[in-house]
């Protein structure tokens, strides 16, 4: 989880593997309750045997701390959750109801801001994750497009 940004040095919480291993048994408390309910219910399950991930592995010492220019990061994708929160972001890009302003459902008016995943952007399905497939294919045209400009 990341905790701050300062410098452009972000440093993350120590709770890595707490997190992971509480999801990992809430994942699996599901699948056992799917599994439970097609042998409850009598559905023909034998066909397919149960299968679980095998645990998330975590490095014994994550990094808490990444300096961006230094580890030689040129880009950051920000994923800001179900309800996004960008409160954090100070860009001329927000209208006057705190939404972020795009152009087309992806260009923002910061330059190379961009979104993805936000309702209504280019699509009624934009965000669900497999109704972002349509907006990163036009994010990615834009990108390349960006790129024979400056190469001209």
């Amino acid at each position: 989880r990341l905790c701050m940004i300062r410098d452009g040095r972000m440093q993350f919480s120590g709770g890595l593997a707490n997190a992971c291993t509480s999801a990992d048994l809430k994942m699996n408390r599901f699948l056992d309750s799917v599994d439970a309910w097609i042998g409850a219910t009598g559905h023909e399950a034998g066909q397919i045997l149960p299968e679980r991930p095998e645990p998330t592995r975590i490095p014994v010492s994550p990094r808490l701390e990444i300096d961006l220019v230094r580890d030689g990061f040129t880009s950051v994708i920000w994923a800001t959750g179900y309800r996004p929160d960008h409160s954090w972001l100070h860009l001329p890009a927000f209208d006057r109801k705190g939404r972020l302003r795009h152009h087309g459902g992806i260009v923002t008016d910061a330059p190379g801001v961009y979104a993805m995943g936000l309702p209504f952007m280019r699509r009624r399905k934009s965000l669900q994750i497999a109704g972002a497939t349509g907006d990163a294919a036009a994010l990615s045209d834009h990108l390349v497009g960006c790129l024979h400009q400056l190469a001209a």
